[in-house]
């Protein structure tokens, strides 16, 4: 082969191939474009976030991003829900035994859960854009707490066919849902309210366990619960 061809052949491996990627590759782009925005917006928040860097950031062209998400709003939100719902993702059972210490232990994986850096970087996101973006704040509120909601009903319904409490008006299939908002207002709010003004989440995170023991007895209170009628005992540091 002669040097102009050698160079012609080398010229096209190394080339990369322009158009739309292989179908099995499309899910590998779409995560790191993903991957990288939640970078970008923790960093910049929405404001500050520019397709552009986001596009630098994940390694993918302007086009390839603009062929997944219509604008910056449809992927922040994409992000934020997306990022919701992997923190949820596994949720693992709380087993048998005393109900209280059941609870205390949805309460702590809830919180466990929303206080990273991520999660409250991308909430301080979605609150600074309330007043210019109220629509786009309003929908992402909504999404998160239904899917948290249906996602920690689950483990409350397990809980709920326990015969110490499944007498319980609160506990009746009827108003699980609701129940569940209650619950996990009263566990999450007062933490993440904290969390949102912390600069550093180390004093937050050394509170979890305590507030999670105490929220879910306050709460089980709420509802009529009566830990001597149960067959078993609170754990004694809560």
């Amino acid at each position: 082969m002669d040097t102009s061809k050698r160079k012609e052949t080398a010229s096209k491996t190394l080339t990369p191939r322009r158009g739309r990627p292989p179908r099995e590759m499309a899910g590998e782009v779409e995560d790191r474009i993903v991957n990288a925005a939640l970078k970008v917006f923790i960093a910049r928040g929405y404001e500050g976030a520019s397709i552009d860097e986001i596009a630098e950031v994940a390694r993918a062209g302007k086009p390839s991003i603009y062929a997944r998400f219509t604008g910056k709003e449809t992927l922040f939100r994409e992000v934020v829900l997306r990022w919701s719902q992997k923190t949820t993702e596994n949720i693992p059972s709380c087993g048998d035994g005393d109900i209280e210490k059941r609870f205390q232990a949805i309460a702590l994986m809830i919180l466990q859960n929303a206080v990273s850096e991520e999660k409250i970087g991308l909430m301080r996101s979605v609150i600074a854009e309330a007043t210019r973006h109220p629509e786009l704040a309003t929908t992402i509120h909504y999404a998160m707490r239904e899917h948290g909601t249906a996602t920690m009903m689950k483990l409350v319904s397990d809980i709920a066919e326990s015969d110490a409490i499944r007498c319980l008006p609160a506990f009746a299939p009827g108003n699980l849902v609701e129940t569940t908002r209650r619950f996990i207002d009263i566990v999450l709010l007062p933490i993440m309210v904290s969390s949102l003004f912390h600069a550093d989440l180390t004093p937050v995170r050394e509170q979890l366990e305590n507030h999670a023991c105490k929220a879910a007895s306050f709460f089980l209170k709420g509802c009529g619960y009566r830990p001597q009628l149960d067959t078993h005992r609170a754990p004694e540091h809560c």
